[in-house]
């Protein structure tokens, strides 16, 4: 008898447990979808540029371009994408600096249209996305 109670004790904790534990994922994180993509300015790929998708009711999701222009974009720290549904897109590459070395800050190349003005939109769909930007200086 002893036994058999042990048995479905262990039984029901691990159960509580697993359900407990459930995904990994927040029940309050939207849908995400994977977004790369390039930005080029001028015909060039654009380097150092942040690339940010911002939803109408969530956190917005992130990514820096390399030196061929290409971005990924960030949701959380390590967690990679976008929310799905039309996103504002703003591209900036702009850096504030350390306090102690005025040098260390990265001017604006962009126009306004691009960023604190921004006319781009994309509409993440589930699954893979690859969205392209093709800037001008003017």
């Amino acid at each position: 008898m002893f036994r058999q109670l042990c048995g479905f004790s262990l039984s029901l904790l691990l159960t509580v447990f697993a359900t407990g534990c459930g995904s990994g994922v927040p029940s309050d994180r939207p849908d995400l979808a994977t977004v790369t993509g390039t930005v080029t300015l001028d015909g060039q790929p654009l380097e150092g540029a942040d690339v940010t998708f911002q939803p109408e009711s969530a956190r917005p999701s992130v990514g820096t371009t390399d030196s061929s222009g290409k971005y990924e974009l960030i949701y959380l720290n390590d967690v990679k994408g976008a929310v799905v549904g039309p996103n504002r897109v703003m591209i900036t590459t702009r850096r504030d600096g350390a306090d102690d070395d005025p040098s260390s800050n990265v001017p604006e190349r962009l126009p306004k249209k691009y960023h604190a003005e921004s006319t781009l939109s994309a509409d993440v769909e589930a699954g893979s996305n690859v969205f392209d930007f093709d800037l001008t200086s003017e």
